[in-house]
């Protein structure tokens, strides 16, 4: 408990009713996980990305990821290295 007369110390105990808020203040403009992935698209499209969906044998997807484990690149960039080469060769 603190003196009356001292206004230089804040007080210790809460008041009742007010409760402290923990954590960033909200801003009311946060987006959902799938405004943000729908953004990210909308993007990746701007920036002339297609997305290409197939279909790989177990084996060849496991040689991949054994491949890029110590490697600093992405399946993304590996897949777009190796089409390109393919691509070259033709």
């Amino acid at each position: 408990m603190k003196q009356h007369e001292d206004t230089k110390t804040g007080d210790l105990i809460e008041l009742p009713g007010v409760r402290k808020q923990r954590g960033r203040p909200a801003t009311g403009a946060a987006l959902t996980a799938a405004e943000r992935q729908a953004a990210r698209r909308q993007r990746l499209r701007e920036a002339g990305q297609v997305p290409v969906t197939f279909m790989v044998p177990a084996e060849l997807a496991k040689r991949l990821d054994d491949f890029l484990q110590f490697k600093d690149e992405t399946k993304d960039h590996a897949m777009t290295r190796a089409l390109q080469a393919f691509l070259r060769k033709r």
